[in-house]
């Protein structure tokens, strides 16, 4: 025979005080309702779920969609800045510069893609360094990586981003023009043609685009570098016509995206498992949480008989106010946490159900993300862990090599206590 009980775990996450009271789940309520009855069981035991924020390893950003130049001052994470190394290469299969090539002028056109942050009179400094080094097509670049670059400042130039804004009629969307030192365009004109792209990679290796830190809140702003409006555009003349050429960034090309984070001004307490009023997941390799549940077995125990998880719910609610400039990411991840050498991930089971059961989609009228991990659950009652070496759950933003969104959740410490971190759980006792 089967009883069928809701049970509703509201967990106070800590490892403070091992004196709070905990009546056993199957008795709450036992004396109110019959033994057939639905129940529904709070749990406020403060070790019955442990956590903690922590910086993300460096990811791989290498030929990614988009690149980022910016700077931000975020009042709750501290400051992000952001950069790109990109390759370039001949936009025909071989270029003659023509008798008596003499550079003019050279810029920099780079298409917005969007942005995150304040843009609203923000200005953001860009400049701009010839890179030193060679690029490999199958060599792994990852957002804490730096390439040597030669000393001379091809481009100091302060902008107002203006992603949403076409420059002109003739285009369809923002291009930011940056103009680069002449002495580039010399140097290129000074080979008096390139037979092919390696020709012109040996002599030219690519850019690095920074971006100098500020006082403001400033933002990160998104650019396509392989769209036809990005070009590295030299104007000159040579004995017979004024011209210019576009040296363009392709698919092939080599780019990678860098990433640096400065959490000293921040409101986060890394590594905490105690003082846990918020958790905070941010993207461009930025922070993600990490989650337990250390007493499922002993609780699951306590019932005297096997347990089926029916259902189980991680909800997360918002702790941020600032979404309307900061928006959340669009989507979390919830993954099995793997401590070796270095932090893996595992795929949970009930992922691969499908987005609309598994969940980690941000629901913003309630300014909540829901995480399905029933199968999961079921595991670490039966087996202690989900898989071999597998040591909870890390939550994190989803496709955070390329996404600088952020979000903040209430922790097992917050004094709203409705809106802290939960599991909620439906399960059924089954007798032998």
């Amino acid at each position: 025979m089967t009883k069928t009980r809701v049970l509703t775990l509201i967990f106070l996450i800590a490892l403070t005080s091992l004196s709070a009271c905990r009546k056993k789940p199957e008795t709450i309520g036992n004396d109110l309702q019959p033994t057939n009855s639905l129940v529904t069981v709070a749990f406020n035991d403060q070790n019955d779920i442990v956590t903690s924020t922590f910086t993300v390893p460096s990811l791989s950003t290498k030929l990614l969609n988009y690149a980022f130049i910016g700077n931000m001052n975020d009042p709750v994470f501290g400051n992000s800045n952001f950069d790109f190394y990109t390759q370039f290469s001949l936009s025909t299969s071989a270029l003659h510069w023509g008798e008596g090539a003499v550079a003019d002028s050279m810029v920099l056109y780079l298409t917005y893609n969007g942005y995150y942050g304040d843009t609203t009179d923000k200005q953001l400094t860009v400049n701009v360094f010839e890179i030193n080094e060679e690029m490999y097509s199958d060599s792994t670049y990852k957002s804490d990586m730096t390439l040597e670059c030669l000393p001379d400042v091809l481009a100091d130039y302060t902008f107002v981003p203006r992603p949403l804004t076409p420059a002109d009629t003739t285009i369809d969307r923002g291009v930011l023009r940056v103009p680069i030192d002449i002495s580039l365009a010399e140097k290129l004109i000074t080979n008096v043609s390139y037979e092919d792209n390696d020709d012109f990679k040996e002599a030219f290796k690519g850019l690095h685009v920074t971006c100098e830190k500020n006082a403001v809140a400033a933002s990160a702003v998104a650019f396509n570098l392989t769209h036809s409006y990005t070009n590295l555009r030299i104007y000159y003349h040579n004995d017979t016509d004024t011209l210019s050429y576009d040296f363009r960034v392709t698919s092939a090309d080599v780019r990678f995206n860098h990433y640096a984070h400065d959490y000293s001004d921040s409101e986060i307490i890394f590594n905490d498992t105690v003082a846990n009023n918020k958790l905070y997941v941010q993207g461009a390799a930025g922070t993600r949480v990490y989650v337990k549940f250390p007493n499922l077995q002993e609780w699951a125990d306590a019932l005297n008989n096997n347990v089926a998880i029916n259902d189980a719910k991680l909800v997360l609610s918002g702790a941020v106010t600032d979404t309307a400039m900061y928006s959340p990411p669009s989507k979390l991840v919830a993954a099995g946490a793997k401590f070796d050498a270095d932090t893996a991930y595992v795929i949970l089971p009930d992922q691969y159900v499908g987005s609309e059961y598994y969940g980690g989609s941000y629901n913003k009228t309630d300014d909540v993300v829901w995480f399905r991990i029933t199968e999961y659950v079921q595991n670490v009652i039966k087996n202690g862990t989900y898989a071999t070496n597998c040591n909870g759950l890390l939550i994190y933003v989803d496709q955070g090599s390329s996404s600088p969104h952020r979000w903040a959740f209430y922790g097992p410490q917050s004094d709203s206590l409705d809106k802290r971190i939960r599991l909620e759980i439906v399960y059924s006792l089954i007798n032998d």
